[in-house]
């Protein structure tokens, strides 16, 4: 029998308690408070402090742990130019190849690309692509990272629900990665083909930040695109950051590359190889 998210987050104000966890998240407090749980919170979600730029006396606030930055080197980028980088770590929630517009979500479950996207006009130039659905855990390393090198040509906020992400919700929320908030970012590589790159929101999700642009979630009333620029990003330069965990999913045209067909449950760190980019 399929299993339903449980019923208190069925019923409660998901947005409203996304916004109120996020201020309660930034909130500066005493050491003597906030570092015994930062350590319980490391130790519970297995966090890799060692990873951390900072140790741990320097945080302020549980965000400014969660949204932590990590020391130089870290997370090495594959030697090959034309290796596709995972943007963030996390393990693989889905993959496959864009069908007649869809995207699998579980089995049985299935979202348009277009609903992902916000627009249909943009969703048409990824038919019969790959794309990968990256969940990240609590404990793991929440900046996100240009997987190669290109430029973010439009950057939309799309306002919507804020289910969990977890097993559970994945595989009984219809068209959750389409319904809930998330920031849909479409671009070109450096060779021309298209890409979209899409930081989805969940329950708790205080907000997702772009390095590159004011657009976040949460805050949003109603789509809209950022005033932006095209912006230039290398592979592994920071492209973004959750304040509290979710997803992010990558779809590639088939003039952009191929992502590799990962088995789901694949743990992923940033950096790793994940897919090879066509180069001409």
């Amino acid at each position: 029998m399929e299993q339903k998210p449980p019923l208190i987050v069925r019923l409660i104000p998901r947005r409203f308690v996304a916004r109120m966890t996020g201020r309660f998240a930034r909130l500066r407090l005493p050491g003597f408070l906030l570092r015994p749980f930062l350590r319980w919170y490391a130790k519970r979600y297995g966090a890799e402090l060692a990873d951390a730029e900072r140790p741990l006396e320097d945080y302020v606030s549980f965000v400014d742990f969660f949204a932590r930055t990590l020391k130089r080197g870290a997370r090495p980028l594959p030697a090959d130019p034309a290796a596709i980088a995972s943007p963030c770590d996390g393990k693989v929630s889905m993959c496959g190849t864009v069908d007649r517009g869809t995207l699998l979500q579980v089995k049985g479950h299935t979202y348009t690309l277009a609903e992902l996207l916000g627009d249909a006009g943009e969703a048409a130039r990824f038919a019969g692509g790959t794309y990968a659905v990256i969940y990240l855990a609590p404990g793991d390393y929440h900046r996100f990272h240009w997987p190669l090198d290109g430029t973010v040509e439009t950057a939309r906020g799309l306002p919507g629900d804020l289910w969990p992400v977890n097993e559970r919700s994945v595989a009984s929320v219809e068209r959750l990665f389409a319904r809930n908030e998330r920031l849909a970012c479409v671009g070109r590589t450096a060779a021309g083909g298209a890409f979209a790159y899409v930081p989805v929101g969940a329950l708790n999700v205080g907000s997702i930040r772009l390095s590159f642009s004011r657009v976040r979630t949460n805050p949003l009333r109603e789509a809209s695109d950022a005033p932006l620029r095209p912006r230039w990003g290398k592979r592994g330069d920071e492209f973004g950051w959750f304040e509290l965990g979710s997803t992010v999913v990558l779809v590639l045209a088939p003039d952009a590359g191929t992502l590799d067909e990962l088995a789901t449950g694949t743990k992923l760190r940033m950096g790793e190889p994940i897919g090879r980019l066509a180069l001409s």
